[in-house]
């Protein structure tokens, strides 16, 4: 079991675009898994591989419950060929701890990938986890960030502020949110949100 170091925003590889995989090899293998022993170690439900510190398009998720058998995929080279719908929900990631807001997706999503011994895949996913956590690490393998998809961007500022991501007030940006939406944000983290990837 080894366990990889994450990175956090704003380190530049996150906003890198991914290498492409072409070698289906060992060491493809042991990042795979070392990337799933992070994930696992962080209780997250996906990791990217620039999430780690590593430029490759390579990412893993695992949606089982606590209380189910593990169900680890590997995606190399994802691509979603297919999306439609929309689905808004809670997401947060493992390179923002404590982070939380709401994100829009696509609600069905086909997705073709290679996994680690470099057979094609082909997965459906739709209006669920799993749908959600493809679609916000490959965001990763593009550079792409879950916080350029905020719902709404206050909520979104003020939980990057909260927890030392942003400058700014964070009753000023509260005041903002009550003002706007006539409901108050909880300042607290909430032990029930889900962590993405």
């Amino acid at each position: 079991m080894s366990k990889l170091q994450l990175r956090y925003f704003p380190d530049e590889v996150l906003k890198q675009q991914a290498k492409k995989i072409s070698s289906f090899d060992a060491s493809t293998r042991k990042l795979a898994q070392d990337m799933l022993d992070t994930m696992y170690e962080n209780d997250g439900v996906g990791l990217a591989a620039p999430q780690v510190g590593i430029s490759k398009r390579l990412m893993v998720i695992d949606v089982a419950g606590e209380d189910e058998k593990r169900k680890p995929i590997v995606f190399i080279n994802p691509v979603i060929v297919h999306k439609e719908g929309e689905l808004v929900g809670l997401e947060g990631c493992l390179s923002f701890p404590g982070v939380y807001f709401e994100v829009k997706r696509a609600n069905k999503i086909v997705v073709r990938y290679q996994n680690v011994q470099g057979r094609d895949q082909k997965l459906e996913a739709e209006g669920n986890l799993l749908c959600r956590a493809i679609q916000h690490e490959i965001d990763h393998l593009d550079g792409e960030l879950f916080i350029n998809k905020a719902v709404n961007n206050l909520v979104r500022d003020l939980e990057m502020t909260k927890h030392g991501f942003a400058e700014g007030d964070v009753n000023q940006l509260q005041d903002k949110i009550t003002a706007t939406t006539g409901h108050t944000i909880s300042t607290k983290q909430s032990q029930q949100q889900p962590v993405v990837g």
